[in-house]
Formats: structure tokens, sequence, C-alpha cells
């Protein structure tokens, strides 16, 4: 599905071609010896089953809640994922940049000033980033282990909070790495598993957890550990770079929201650049 009136924008970034859903997918994932940090095989789920349950995981806990929920701390999180990205990215004008699994729209909206698109496999959130971005960004529909783009097209790239729901992580990141031009930048997001599922387990024991985050009106409830349904990968951030380095290059690594409490990492990620920052 393809949104947006602006058609010769699309076939700049887009080949003519419909993309090849998940039967030429694998669901064999990364090296043996990162398979150890998962805690949910994706196996469990068949590759051309993955569309029906991943739009059941969205209805059922609805990312873009998260950018309003009842609870004052969810929102600050996600307020400062967002700045943090947008901190170290650095979008001019002349950039023609994406994001890959852009949901509802909530990160890419906070652009503006050049060629911006958004592309994400589930056909309902794509109705609500129209909702919120109207013509501003050219969306599609697309797998981001697959994605029918031309080679170095982007200048620069944002994948927030997704390669944990994705199948094979490194398929998508090599398909970032192929439509990347070779002075792009790529800004990727990732859950502090570890970090969160301990705050979580102190907050269980407290008996305040359901307090905090149970359903409220049309927010909805967290889960008591980040492995439980949706996040088919739980690997640590030095597991994250490692997928990352046959490609890339770590130039910027942020933890959201503070030093002290990383429970995100915000990366940018370069094929050229100088030395890490760490904030």
């Amino acid at each position: 599905m393809i949104t947006g009136s602006h058609s010769e924008i699309y076939r700049h970034a887009l080949t003519p071609f419909l993309p090849v859903w998940y039967e030429n997918c694998s669901a064999n994932l990364v090296s043996d010896r990162l398979e150890g940090k998962m805690h949910q095989s994706p196996e469990r789920i068949k590759p051309e089953e993955f569309r029906e349950w991943n739009e059941r995981m969205l209805e059922k806990y609805d990312p873009d809640a998260f950018h309003h929920h009842s609870n004052c701390f969810v929102r600050f999180i996600e307020r400062m994922r967002v700045k943090a990205i947008f901190k170290v990215i650095d979008i001019r004008r002349e950039d023609c940049a994406i994001e890959i699994g852009c949901g509802a729209g909530n990160v890419i909206e906070k652009s503006s000033g050049c060629k911006l698109f958004g592309a994400d496999i589930s056909s309902s959130v794509l109705r609500k980033a129209r909702q919120r971005l109207n013509e501003r960004v050219y969306l599609f529909q697309a797998d981001a282990q697959n994605l029918p783009c031309k080679d170095q097209v982007f200048t620069r790239i944002i994948c927030s909070e997704v390669l944990e729901h994705v199948l094979d992580p490194s398929a998508a990141i090599s398909e970032m790495a192929r439509i990347l031009r070779t002075e792009g930048t790529v800004v990727i997001s990732v859950p502090n598993e570890k970090m969160i599922n301990r705050a979580k387990e102190i907050l269980v024991r407290f008996g305040i957890f359901k307090w905090l985050f149970q359903r409220k009106g049309n927010y909805p409830e967290m889960s008591e550990r980040m492995q439980d349904e949706w996040h088919l990968h739980t690997f640590e951030l030095k597991e994250w770079l490692e997928l990352s380095k046959k490609y890339f290059k770590v130039t910027h690594l942020r933890r959201v929201p503070f030093y002290w409490l990383p429970l995100r990492y915000v990366i940018r990620l370069e094929r050229t650049g100088s030395s890490v920052e760490m904030k």
C-alpha cells in the first residue's frame, strides 16, 4: 500500500517491482553465538504468518499510545528517545530520509525540510500515519528485511524500536546498508532489556506495577517482561553492535533518558566516521 500523491519522488527511491514478502525471508537468525541471547525463538512464528501476528501485537500493545500514555514517566521516555534521535541524526534540507518501521509517524513527524519517506509492514499503522502526516511524508508498506528500494538512495535512515520485533535483525541491518548512500547516516534505537526487566521485577515485587501500567482507557497494558510476546530478540548492547559492525561504524552512542539510567540506546552508524561519542 502506497500513500501520498508524489509518485515521481516515490519512483526516485523505490524500484518498480512489488516487494517480495516473507516467502523469501529466512527464519534463520544470526550466528550461533548470538542465538543463545534470545528469550523467544522466532522459529515459532512462520514467515508467512508474521504480518498477521504483528497486527495482533499492534492491536494489543499499540506503540502509538505510549507517546501520550497516562503514565508521565512513559511519556517522558518516549519524548527523550525522539529528542535523542534527532540530536544525533542531523537531517538537513538536501537529505533524502526514511524511517523504517515508522509506525503511526510519531518519530518522523518531528522532521521537516527534506524528502521524507516512511515504511512499515502494517497497513493499519500506515493509515494512522497518513492522518498524522498528511502529504509531508511518502508512505509505503514494506518489510524491513526486504525493502523495495534502489541501492544507495537515502542519506538518512531511522530505525527506532524495530529490530527487536523482526524475524531477522541482521537482514534488516543489511537492507539499511544497501539503501544508504556512501556518505549517509543510520540511527537506530533499541531497548535495554536487562535494565527494563530488572526495573519491572522490582515494581512487581512491591505490587505497584499493575497500578502504574495497567490498561486505562485507550492506553495499552504493559507486559511484565520485555520478551513476553512482541519482542522476538533480547540482545544486550554489545550484541546489537556486533550485528551492525559488518556494515557500519558506531560514531555516537546516547543513553536514554539519562547516562545513569539507560533504558534505551540511541546509536548513530556510518560507513566512515570519527571516534565514538558516548553520552
